[in-house]
């Protein structure tokens, strides 16, 4: 009976000091977008009409929102009619030789043109359309219907879904165990039964702090084809391979580091 312990004891030890396979260092992702639109408001005005939710797909030049156009419209009639007004001043100091009159007149009816161009630009800005097609990312906006707005600020955030990439999060004890062109595979959170293969395209140099200790990101290309349920903010697990080692060093380089770093003088 002993024998028999003491080779099983052996061939288990065999197994786990010559034995081994590819470690993969595990990291939470987060999928992203190349492409990340902010549109913001191009004037001061009111929200008239949203036409989307957050997470809708919508194509290129679709209508996102309007702008209450009621303003704009009454100060282009005003400037239009000042505009009139001050040519026909012009017009009418030119007929009596008053040409100093008429050079103040010309002047001015260059000022409200100028003004009417302006409200028409504004005009025409009133109307926000999608620069590209993509998935609305962030900004809800139907409960703020009617609500003012400043210009420039952003109102909703746009991503486009072709490409994407995967973003992750690599604890730094771990960052020196990869390499750029190392495979790997990702699981979604909301699908976890299926897998998909990435590649490692670049790992960023500097280490972020979080909570917890440093991380540093890395950056995988996602080699499968896309799928139309993904979506820019995704997360989940993804599992990038590094180097062949034994399975005693894998259940033990933990506590073997730690101990290394309390136990050094």
């Amino acid at each position: 009976g002993w024998k028999l312990v003491g080779l099983a004891i052996s061939i288990a030890l065999g197994v786990l000091i010559f034995g081994g396979s590819t470690y993969r260092v595990e990291a939470p992702f987060i999928l992203k977008s190349d492409t990340l639109a902010q549109v913001p408001a191009a004037f001061d005005g009111y929200i008239r009409e949203v036409h989307f939710h957050v997470g809708d797909k919508v194509e290129a030049k679709a209508p996102l929102l309007e702008l209450d156009q009621r303003e704009l419209l009454l100060e282009e009639a005003a400037a239009v009619a000042e505009l009139r007004r001050h040519r026909s001043d012009a017009q009418r100091a030119e007929a009596e030789g008053e040409l100093a009159k008429m050079r103040s007149a010309l002047a001015l009816a260059d000022q409200a043109e100028a003004k009417v161009e302006m409200t028409q630009y504004r005009l025409s800005q009133a109307r926000i359309e999608a620069p590209f097609e993509g998935v609305v990312v962030e900004g809800d906006l139907r409960e703020r219907v009617g609500a003012p707005v400043r210009q420039g600020e952003v109102l909703l955030k746009l991503a486009r879904l072709d490409p994407m990439y995967v973003e992750g999060k690599v604890d730094e004890r771990n960052i020196h165990l990869l390499a750029e062109g190392r495979g790997g595979e990702i699981a979604f959170a909301s699908r976890p039964n299926e897998k998909f293969p990435i590649t490692v395209e670049r790992i960023e140099p500097l280490a972020i702090p979080e909570e917890g200790g440093n991380i540093f990101l890395v950056r995988c290309r996602i080699t499968a084809e896309d799928n139309d349920w993904w979506r820019p903010g995704m997360s989940g697990l993804c599992k990038i391979e590094s180097e062949r080692r034994s399975y005693l060093w894998m259940l033990t380089h933990r506590t073997v580091d730690f101990l290394r770093m309390k136990l050094w003088w």
